[in-house]
């Protein structure tokens, strides 16, 4: 009989996208420092097989793809959890990284919390999230430097699926709100501009650390990502703003200078894509903030000790 808590207040959800080897670093990661009262998702194409009898503290769903996004909205529909953690593509846990990201949902409006990605062999920050910028659709947070300044000097704007912390029923409400796409950046960012329009905040836990591979890894180098895709990244962030031919001049020179010409093209031509955006985004899904209407308690340091979160 499976061993899982009774009523978890946290769900990680662990997919495996078929490359084993980078699964199973982050699978292992969590369970050596598996959070109290937590249960473990691994959603998978129907090709792994449990080859370390993990059934009695995993749940393993087949969800018939390989795609990240869907197999993340196959876990949320039946995670117990009131939050709901992924970690995917070889994303590394720590000690105690659950914990110091769920106690920035003591806000009520905190509807996504983002941690602080750092590559393992140099510290140096990946990203803290991302956010919008004069040279880019989607900049990354902190990228390159080693530490999240506190306070207002640093915006975000959302976080990655691949790494976030989700209200449980915020994400469930916001699967395939982006009709079509398998893009963890693009997806992502439809989801979190999709949460702030419904009136929720998110937020980076700068006490929250995971790792990735070294410096020169493609893992979490989301940087790239955008810069190949920034026709339809503007775009999205176009359909919760303001755009049109008339900014592109200004949005080129801006991307040029910091991301380069090809990125800057691409940028300055999001009008083209943005009649497929706006078929492709459910505009209304998201659970708005004032819904919300449960609250739990969360341990902070001891049995005695509790914090309250909407």
């Amino acid at each position: 009989m499976p061993k899982f808590p009774t009523i978890p207040r946290l769900t990680i959800v662990v997919p495996h996208c078929g490359d084993t080897a980078s699964f199973e670093s982050s699978l292992v990661s969590v369970l050596q420092h598996r959070p109290d009262a937590c249960e473990v998702i691994v959603p998978h194409a129907g090709n792994y097989d449990d080859p370390f009898e993990l059934g009695d503290e995993v749940k393993f769903v087949d969800a018939g793809t390989a795609s990240v996004i869907q197999q993340i909205g196959e876990a949320a529909t039946v995670a117990r959890g009131r939050f709901v953690h992924v970690l995917a593509d070889g994303h590394v846990a720590g000690q105690d990284w659950a914990d110091q990201a769920l106690l920035e949902f003591e806000h009520h409006d905190a509807g996504v919390v983002v941690p602080v990605v750092r590559h393992s062999d140099s510290d140096e920050i990946a990203n803290a999230g991302w956010r919008q910028s004069a040279g880019s659709a989607c900049e990354m947070v902190a990228a390159g430097t080693d530490s999240v300044k506190a306070g207002k000097g640093t915006r975000i704007d959302g976080g990655f699926l691949t790494t976030s912390f989700w209200r449980r029923d915020l994400l469930r409400s916001l699967t395939g709100s982006l009709r079509g796409s398998n893009d963890v950046v693009e997806t992502s960012m439809a989801y979190c501009l999709l949460a702030r329009q419904a009136g929720w905040r998110c937020v980076v836990s700068r006490e929250c650390n995971i790792r990735i591979g070294d410096s020169n890894s493609p893992l979490g180098d989301y940087q790239t990502d955008v810069d190949a895709n920034h026709r339809r990244l503007q775009a999205i962030a176009d359909q919760f703003g303001t755009g049109g031919w008339g900014k592109s001049l200004g949005r080129f020179i801006a991307t040029s200078l910091s991301y380069g010409v090809r990125s800057a093209i691409r940028r300055a031509t999001a009008p083209m894509a943005q009649t497929a955006i706006a078929k492709a985004l459910r505009t209304n899904s998201a659970l708005r903030c004032d819904e919300q209407v449960e609250a739990i308690r969360i341990p902070v340091s001891s049995n005695e000790s509790y914090r309250r979160a909407a």
